[in-house]
């Protein structure tokens, strides 16, 4: 049995490194090189990333004709789902997600409190998915979730 065979509701996390280029690209390719209607692709920016990151995301969408759900954390007070839909030429790219993450904690994330990757990439992800109905609720039950992680990252998975 192919593990890349998708069927049921799965959001892939596109974070734009390799690993989790190859994952998608495994599970276009047991999909006969088309995303399986089950499965939506998120890319979710923090305004930090590096450009050339974000023209690999954008490679990836138009070479694999694959859609990518480009997403920014926003305030509540801006935006009522929590996120904001972009793409390659409008995502942010001077630290705005990050910074509105910031302002709403009113204190800077530490090693103690690493609140940057659950609010601007977790919560963002998971308030996308309730907003096109993949969740009724914000759960991840409702879904599987799939995150490339490299064979050198396994210490903070565990985690």
């Amino acid at each position: 049995m192919n593990p890349f065979l998708i069927k049921e509701p799965t959001c892939i996390s596109f974070s734009g490194g390799r690993t989790s280029a190859y994952m998608l690209w495994r599970v276009l390719d047991a999909h006969g090189g088309k995303l399986p209607d089950e499965a939506v692709v998120c890319f979710a920016n923090t305004g930090k990333e590096h450009e050339s990151t974000l023209k690999f995301v954008n490679d990836c969408e138009k070479n694999w004709s694959v859609p990518i759900a480009w997403l920014e954390y926003q305030d509540a007070e801006e935006s009522k789902d929590r996120f904001k839909i972009v793409s390659y030429e409008t995502a942010s790219r001077n630290g705005e997600p990050f910074e509105a993450v910031i302002k709403k904690k009113q204190y800077l994330p530490n090693p103690v409190t690493r609140f940057c990757t659950v609010e601007m990439k977790i919560r963002t992800i998971a308030n996308y998915l309730l907003s096109i109905g993949m969740c009724e609720k914000r759960s991840h039950g409702e879904y599987m979730s799939w995150v490339g992680i490299r064979a050198d990252e396994q210490r903070r998975a565990a985690k």
